[in-house]
């Protein structure tokens, strides 16, 4: 079979499996996961550290390999929805930009695809902290949501109120915004927060994610992020996440 990409461009992949999204509006959809390993940010609630970490250990993967691996899982499970996330998937944007195309159009792939030529699309779901505008400018035609983070200085050390306007300027109606929610998330954050969705686009959800690890918030807490976030956006959520509740991966 002749390769699709150059073999020599691999990227570290901390894995690729098959489960249901457990996080904000897509929770409950099958979706095959590629997870990135590397992520550019250090938040102190990360549910996936040993993503964040690139060492010696961590697999190196072409797109060949990565695609055998998608096709594989999407046979087996009769699935076409892919979920890039990490780590941070858009360190890698220079790589996606080369194979994403090749991907969501399966009948320009010199493998045989798991579906017909009729359902060769793919719908990509890319999971994201929302802090790299100009590498989502090199991917955002291939991407079909957005599920972008705003990360907090109480959270990460520091804000991103630039780059997350930058970033969601440029997404448009494919993001919704989600915000994890500890003990230490300030009242302050979550108003800035939604005034930079208002500015943008009033209508774009926002879905408040609280830990449920350490630093779990208390439900006034929430109560009252909703109620003053409601005030200048109509579309505000509480979710949990569904896999933890669950204990699946």
């Amino acid at each position: 079979m002749t390769p699709l990409f150059k073999k020599t461009l691999c990227v570290p992949i901390d894995e690729i499996f098959f489960s249901y999204q457990g996080e904000a509006l897509f929770a409950g959809l099958a979706q095959i996961f590629v997870r990135f390993a590397g992520c550019n940010i250090k938040c102190n609630y990360c549910d996936t550290p040993k993503s964040r970490k690139i060492s010696s250990k961590t697999k190196r993967m072409n797109a060949d390999e990565i695609l055998k691996s998608i096709l594989s899982l999407s046979k087996k499970h009769k699935c076409r929805n892919i979920s890039l996330t990490g780590g941070e998937p858009l360190i890698y944007a220079d790589f996606l930009k080369d194979f994403l195309p090749k991907l969501k159009k399966g009948r320009r792939l010199r493998v045989k695809p798991a579906m017909t030529d009729t359902e060769s699309d793919w719908t990509i779901y890319l999971e994201t902290n929302g802090t790299l505008p100009e590498e989502l400018k090199k991917i955002i035609n291939f991407c079909d949501t957005i599920s972008m983070d705003f990360k907090l200085a109480s959270h990460c050390g520091r804000n991103f109120w630039q780059e997350h306007q930058q970033f969601l300027k440029i997404s448009g109606k494919k993001a919704f915004v989600k915000i994890v929610i500890t003990k230490t998330t300030k009242l302050s954050e979550i108003q800035q927060s939604a005034k930079i969705i208002k500015t943008i686009n009033k209508h774009i959800p926002l879905i408040f994610q609280p830990s449920l690890d350490r630093g779990k918030p208390l439900l006034k807490t929430l109560y009252k992020f909703q109620t003053t976030t409601l005030k200048q956006i109509p579309n505000v959520r509480i979710m949990p996440q569904l896999h933890k509740i669950f204990k699946i991966k």
